[in-house]
């Protein structure tokens, strides 16, 4: 029977979790924040002020509002999901979360993109093609270790993005992108594109390109964590650069696979000169007629 939070948990974690991309993320919020203030309370029992409460004890563990939003949040999933299954009558209680600003601006400078990608090649030929197709294609990293041989189109240069976040997209391969491309299919054995030098699946980046980004520099005196470089900085550049280009915003968000178009607004602030020029295009098409009529008038005077 369920009757507490804990064998709540207990049955989320034998139904849900285990079809999760990340269960063990779950299993450690649960140790660590939930379990020890709400495991033992009755199921039926748990309230708004419940709910409050364990959102202060994780903020005065000094948790970032994202960390707390996830303990919350996973509270409410084992809930949502006791009363989905009709162990828990409910109602579900007030889940006040907090809010969350994990929008990051930074975007490495060409001269940190080539410092950067020297220093992995030195480190590893794999995290450098890694990188350098994230810069070269604006991709996710879970597309990017995701992908499969198949969604690679070498004829038309360009890769498939499928089963990701957003809807499915096509996006072009330029030559950096198409030889690394290249270059993995021909090692695949039937398994992910890019894999471990073990073949096994790459889960995230991990310490050999924090390392890197460590040992260039980029972090120094950064402690804002949304002005860090991480892997992520590679698709905000691929966009920034991009805009800076003079590539319209609507090509990047459909390229990046942006199902909301306002995430894609954030890099307006790179392209200030197209709304002038978009103007100015205005006021000229608009001068046009006039002077078109202006000459038909003069014509008319001179053979009158």
């Amino acid at each position: 029977m369920v009757h507490t939070v804990e064998s709540a948990w207990n049955l989320y974690k034998e139904l849900k979790l285990p079809s999760l991309r990340k269960p063990r993320t779950d299993i450690q919020v649960w140790e660590m924040h939930i379990a020890p203030y709400l495991g033992a309370k009755e199921l039926g029992s748990v309230k708004s002020i419940d709910v409050l409460l364990l959102r202060k004890k994780a903020e005065a563990k000094g948790l970032s509002p994202q960390s707390v939003h996830h303990v919350l949040g996973l509270l409410r999933r084992i809930l949502r999901r006791a009363i989905q299954w009709e162990v828990y009558p409910g109602p579900l209680p007030i889940f006040d979360m907090p809010r969350v600003n994990n929008d990051r601006t930074r975007f490495l400078t060409r001269e940190e993109s080539v410092i950067l990608l020297a220093e992995l090649k030195h480190r590893s030929e794999l995290w450098h093609d890694l990188s350098l197709f994230a810069l070269s294609t604006g991709l996710r990293s879970g597309e990017i270790f995701n992908l499969l041989p198949e969604h690679i189109n070498l004829s038309a240069k360009t890769v498939a993005i499928v089963d990701t976040k957003s809807d499915n997209r096509v996006v072009p391969l330029n030559s950096a992108a198409q030889a690394i491309a290249e270059t993995y299919l021909a090692r695949n054995t039937g398994s992910y594109l890019f894999t471990t030098i073990h073949g096994n699946k790459i889960q995230f980046a991990g310490k050999l390109y924090r390392r890197a980004v460590e040992a260039c520099g980029l972090n120094n005196g950064i402690r804002d964590r949304r002005q860090r470089v991480v892997f992520h900085t590679l698709r905000h550049t691929f966009a920034s650069w991009l805009v800076q280009g003079g590539t319209f915003l609507a090509v990047v968000s459909r390229l990046l696979g942006h199902s909301d178009k306002k995430m894609t607004m954030r890099y307006s602030h790179l392209a200030p000169l197209q709304g002038r020029e978009a103007v100015m295009y205005l006021e000229s098409y608009m001068q046009n007629p006039l002077r078109s009529i202006k000459k038909k008038k003069i014509l008319y005077m001179v053979t009158s």
